[in-house]
């Protein structure tokens, strides 16, 4: 479990990283470079135009302050700056210290530059500055900051969460793979110990007791080889799983009569089915063709007949109908019987999985068949799948579509 955590957290983490720097790059480039724009835009307003006293401004607010030969600052005359209180104007005054710069007040933000610093007729310099206001430009280009970092947190709580369904999804079929493999060997393991063990006593029996025949010794071999015969048929099943659920196996496939093939099958299972006083019926619509692999095919079909008749009672009955629509082939085997009750309809094809909840002995079953009949179907193209009502029946229909 703590293997998938790490596996999550990589897979959380470095989509996070990636993109997450990504955007914080792109934010920081727009956001510099518009920055950088207002601000040359500011300057080239500043810049534009000369004046010189009493001259009336031609573009921006011109800010005039005399200041005499002894040093004393005089009159301040302001053009185009009326609406501006004498307070308001002590403050700019007060502030403009240097040849240019940024000065706020009052909620407004202003850009100011030296425009010029000529000797009147008297011979006192007059300092003449340019003033901008440009408190929209800079509230945009705020305004622009705020809505990148916002976007940028939304976008990384999304990306969070989407990295987090990205993890969860990408390591979900491993672990779940992962856990099959481990239910797998540990129920393969319970289904082994008990034969292994059979096997190893009945035979330790006939080692102990060297001077007996082998007629003697009947009793206790054949109950090993019956053991050894379990044991190789759970290796084969657990192989034919194996094989099945390997993304590059595909099995050679030909045009097949499914209508005979079944036939043959039942007509094999006829003899059981009367010992077992077992009604056989079957509706098989003749000449059905279908592309797939004759082994598989046979196999599947023998599965589903062969599980039928073990839950079948003495007195029952099973049909077993081939149909052939525009769309797919429909084939279904019912049994009357005891049913399955929903809540286990779920975990029928489940590996393992008896209806009794045991792993009790129980001649060479193991709960795999219907697992791999169900894989054997989608390795055809289609699906099989189960409807039962209890004390009454129970049916599963491979569904196979038409190309």
């Amino acid at each position: 479990m703590e293997l998938f955590n790490k596996f999550k957290l990589k897979f959380l983490l470095i989509p996070l990283i990636l993109i997450g720097s990504l955007l914080l790059i792109t934010f920081t480039t727009i956001f510099s470079i518009t920055y950088a724009s207002t601000k040359d835009d500011v300057n080239k307003a500043l810049e534009a135009g000369t004046i010189t006293p009493p001259q009336e401004p031609q573009s921006g607010k011109y800010l005039y302050i005399k200041i005499t030969r002894s040093g004393a600052l005089e009159n301040v005359e302001y053009y185009h700056f009326y609406n501006y209180t004498d307070d308001e104007k002590a403050q700019i005054k007060s502030l403009l210290d240097s040849d240019s710069g940024r000065i706020s007040f009052n909620g407004k933000y202003y850009a100011y530059v030296l425009k010029s610093s000529p000797i009147d007729a008297l011979g006192d310099t007059v300092f003449i500055y340019t003033l901008l206001d440009w408190t929209e430009q800079r509230n945009t280009v705020l305004t622009l900051g705020v809505t990148l970092l916002g976007v940028f947190l939304i976008s990384l709580v999304i990306i969070t969460g989407l990295s987090y369904i990205l993890a969860f999804s990408a390591t979900k079929p491993v672990q779940e793979a992962f856990d099959k493999e481990k239910s797998l060997l540990a129920n393969a393991s319970h289904e082994l110990k008990t034969p292994i063990t059979v096997a190893k006593t009945n035979i330790d029996l006939v080692l102990g007791s060297p001077d007996q025949t082998v007629a003697e010794n009947r009793r206790w071999l054949e109950g090993a080889k019956y053991q050894i015969d379990r044991m190789n048929s759970l290796i084969l099943q657990i192989l034919e799983l194996s094989k099945l659920e390997r993304k590059d196996y595909i099995a050679e496939k030909s045009e097949l009569n499914i209508s005979d093939l079944i036939e043959g099958i039942l007509l094999s299972f006829e003899a059981g089915c009367y010992e077992n006083n077992i009604r056989f019926v079957s509706s098989l619509q003749p000449d059905v063709y279908y592309k797939c692999n004759k082994v598989e095919t046979e196999k599947l079909i023998t599965i589903l007949v062969d599980n039928a008749i073990k839950y079948t009672p003495r007195g029952g009955e099973i049909s077993v109908t081939l149909a052939k629509t525009l769309k797919n082939i429909s084939i279904k085997v019912t049994n009357t019987g005891d049913g399955i009750p929903p809540e286990q309809l779920g975990r029928i094809f489940d590996r393992f999985y008896k209806l009794d909840e045991s792993h009790k002995e129980s001649g060479k079953s193991f709960g795999l068949g219907l697992s791999i009949a169900k894989l054997i179907s989608q390795s055809m193209g289609g699906d099989v799948t189960c409807s039962s009502e209890v004390g009454r029946y129970t049916t599963f229909e491979i569904t196979l579509p038409i190309r």
